[in-house]
């Protein structure tokens, strides 16, 4: 049943003799959302450990929305209590262990909280980041590119890119202003056209009536032909330092590093190769 002082459950004798689940009773935010939930065997482990310690350490963090209180941080500690069948009673908690659960520190956002509360303890995927990007992005379509990528430990530019997509596939509309870091209000820039590289000129060949001539553009053929082969033999040598050079920065890394040393690194290549076809374009419009 829901204690309506305090906002919170307390497990009765019916709820446990037909299993019910603290999820019955509480709901949770939005924001509790942006973290993927732990697996079954994680969270038997967890359980199991904050059995072994007799409850929980780390409090369960609430936010109040309007007359009621949402559960913000403390899902998968909930989750693994119910697995292992320990009783979550937070109108006991509220009265005798007030350390254990606590209230939203007032003006703080709770997507900033949980942002916060959760990164540093979470070993996240690329895909996951993305995704967590993605959903903050989503909640908060008016933070800025940077101000989003400061919390969720990445470049601004892969905060964009993943921007620009959920624009592209209609599942976000653009906002004309943005908030910063700083908390300023700034216009949106315009996202930049796709440079495309123009296509190449048709060489007209002429036949002309000197046989002399026509074997000097015999061996020029055959000279271009063999040129490729050269410049193919060069790139591979440049592409076998890089990769070791690579190899040897990652080398040492903790796997959760070398995932984000390679994540920037992929960005990086990115934006390499959009200044690379720009410059191509620049200097055949300058020929």
């Amino acid at each position: 049943m829901a204690d309506s002082d305090s906002g919170c459950v307390s497990a009765s004798a019916d709820d446990k003799a037909r299993g019910a689940s603290w999820r019955d009773h509480l709901k949770v935010h939005p924001a509790a959302d942006l973290f993927p939930l732990m697996s079954a065997s994680e969270l038997r482990e967890l359980g199991e450990n904050i059995k072994k310690h007799g409850g929980l350490i780390s409090p369960i963090t609430f936010v109040q929305v309007g007359d009621h209180f949402e559960l913000l941080d403390g899902r998968n500690r909930l989750d693994a209590m119910d697995l292992v069948g320990m009783c979550i009673d937070f109108k006991r908690w509220a009265e005798e262990g007030g350390d254990i659960i606590r209230p939203i520190p007032d003006g703080v956002d709770p997507y900033d909280f949980v942002l916060t509360a959760n990164l540093h303890r979470r070993h996240l995927t690329d895909e996951q980041r993305r995704e967590l990007i993605a959903k903050v992005i989503k909640a908060k379509p008016e933070a800025s590119d940077r101000a989003i990528a400061k919390q969720v430990k990445r470049d601004h530019k892969t905060v964009a890119k993943v921007r620009q997509k959920l624009e592209s596939t209609g599942e976000l509309s653009p906002v004309e202003t943005r908030i910063g870091a700083d908390g300023k209000q700034r216009k949106s820039r315009a996202p930049r056209p796709k440079v495309v590289a123009p296509s190449p000129k048709l060489v007209e060949h002429r036949v002309t009536e000197s046989a002399e001539v026509s074997i000097e553009e015999r061996r020029a053929q055959n000279a271009a032909l063999d040129e490729p082969e050269t410049v193919i033999d060069e790139v591979d040598k440049r592409v076998n330092c890089v990769t070791n050079t690579i190899l040897r920065h990652i080398e040492g890394l903790s796997h959760s590093d070398a995932e984000r040393f390679i994540a920037a690194l992929r960005d990086r290549l990115a934006d390499i190769a959009v200044e690379a076809v720009r410059a191509a374009a620049t200097s055949k419009a300058a020929e």
